[in-house]
């Protein structure tokens, strides 16, 4: 494969005066899920390196460096595909490296590192870079910014009245959105909406989930087939007999746009909103849910098998208890990567970790307590974790909304604060709903607006661009990405259900 550098004046072949060698390799890496294909690289040289003082030492060297760069960001990959993210010009020695990063698909990145020197001498290798892990119900948002972030792009859809957003899940050029507290019993809680044009999504399908006011409290989608959704309805969990208005997770067909499964976690006591499905989290054919504090012999976060565990009969249609772990409040966010599980609940802690090596036994090995209070001035609400830096969202009366913990050793009970923020300067009964990390930039989803604070050094956090109001006064609820795009769920002072759809400039 012959590469032609648009700087020189090829003719027939790229042959001229500037000598040009294009080396094509393929190979396929297969590490940690990842699936690395280095394509080609190019060594363009500029006319003054074919006579006899070429140093060919310094050429070898520049396409160490460059291949440096691509090792560098499968390293990168290795521990987090949203790692992988452009790297402004820096200087080495008489080098000067860069490292640009772009989106071929949702689950593609091709990289290319370049290497130059003497000012018109370059190297230039390119590789692509894919996740195939995300591929199933995965995370779709690019970690590349686009545009300018400073001036946004926004635009509004309204699903309508009386249909307060709990939840998004983008995927795949799809949004799947719940909804809660309903005034009538028959109006749909789960709502189906192509995002192939982004700025404009358009409603394809919708489902009642049962014959209650009160609907859906999360989602997560298994790639193609399956949703499961998380039941919001406050059923009395020691009495009743599963249905619709008595389970805490639902398992609803996309291609039949259809409840299928109801199941009831066992052992669980009370009413009134005790015991309520609050979040779900799904991997490999497993199912994390969360629920809000409730009584009885099993605990708040529950391990279903739905067919990716070691239960022979689970699947979508027969979802089997594996284990649960007893929180001692509710469950308002989880995040699992690897082996283990990280849980946001309304308690002293608002942290937990917990080992899941052995789903069957999870096992408390860390936390986090904020130093400023825990309880009803600390509730742990929201987190991401991108690499080994933790991020986490608080309800609070007062202190710190917004904290960057050090992630690198999970398996003991010490995180580290890397940095934190007052969000809102000392303003009371702040809460952080929903956080997107992207490259250098947090995006902060509060009860009143969405807030973007630069990241890059955790110990000094600052605001990157002015808060962005949500529509007729909303109150923001919760928040997916997808691609360049993030979309943000609230509910106005209108009692309308907003998705606001913003990208860069």
């Amino acid at each position: 494969m012959l590469h032609c550098d648009k700087k020189t004046k090829p003719k027939k072949g790229c042959e001229s005066n500037v000598l040009q060698r294009g080396v094509s390799t393929l190979e396929i890496l297969i590490a940690m899920a990842l699936i690395i294909l280095v394509i080609s690289y190019v060594i363009p040289l500029s006319s003054q390196a074919q006579d006899s003082s070429v140093n060919t030492q310094t050429n070898q060297e520049a396409l160490y460096k460059a291949r440096d760069l691509l090792e560098e960001a499968r390293a990168s990959a290795n521990e987090d595909f949203n790692l992988v993210n452009p790297k402004s010009p820096s200087q080495d020695d008489i080098y000067t490296k860069s490292l640009e990063v772009e989106m071929v698909d949702l689950f593609t990145k091709k990289v290319s590192g370049y290497v130059t020197w003497n000012g018109n001498t370059s190297v230039n290798l390119t590789t692509l870079i894919t996740n195939p892990k995300e591929i199933h119900g995965g995370n779709t948002c690019s970690s590349i910014l686009s545009g300018n972030w400073i001036n946004l792009s926004k635009a509004e859809y309204v699903l309508g009245a009386d249909l307060p957003i709990t939840s998004i899940k983008t995927f795949n050029k799809k949004m799947y959105v719940t909804v809660n507290n309903t005034s009538s019993n028959n109006a749909n809680a789960f709502f189906v909406l192509d995002i192939s044009n982004p700025m404009s999504p358009s409603l394809i399908a919708s489902l009642d989930n049962a014959p209650v006011s009160s609907g859906l409290n999360d989602v997560a989608i298994d790639g193609n087939h399956y949703a499961y959704v998380a039941n919001g309805y406050g059923a009395p969990f020691s009495t009743c007999s599963v249905e619709p208005s008595c389970s805490q997770l639902q398992v609803i067909d996309l291609n039949t746009m259809s409840v299928v499964t109801n199941y009831k976690v066992p052992n669980i006591t009370g009413d009134g909103g005790q015991g309520v499905g609050n979040k779900v989290f799904y991997k490999d054919g497993v199912v994390y849910l969360g629920l809000a504090k409730a009584g009885g012999s099993t605990g708040e976060f529950v391990i279903i098998d739905v067919g990716g565990g070691s239960k022979p009969l689970a699947s979508p249609l027969n979802p089997i208890l594996i284990s649960s772990y007893e929180i001692d409040s509710g469950v308002n966010d989880i995040f699992v990567k690897d082996k283990y599980v990280y849980v946001a609940s309304p308690d002293d802690q608002e942290l937990k970790i917990l080992n899941t090596n052995d789903l069957t036994y999870p096992l408390l090995v860390g936390g986090f307590n904020a130093p400023d209070g825990g309880g009803s001035n600390g509730n742990g609400k929201s987190l991401k974790l991108v690499g080994n830096k933790l991020y986490l969202g608080r309800t609070l009366l007062s202190g710190y909304e917004f904290y960057i913990l050090d992630n690198s050793n999970p398996a003991t009970n010490h995180m580290p604060p890397l940095g934190f923020k007052d969000i809102k300067n000392g303003a009371n009964s702040t809460s952080v709903n929903r956080i997107i990390i992207r490259d250098y930039l947090a995006f902060l989803i509060t009860n009143e607006e969405l807030q973007i604070w630069k990241i890059n050094d955790p110990g000094s956090i600052t605001q990157y661009a002015n808060p962005l109001t949500l529509p007729s006064s909303s109150q923001g609820t919760t928040a997916d990405c997808e691609g360049n795009y993030i979309y943000v769920g609230s509910q106005g002072s209108d009692n309308k259900g907003y998705i606001s759809i913003i990208t860069g400039s």
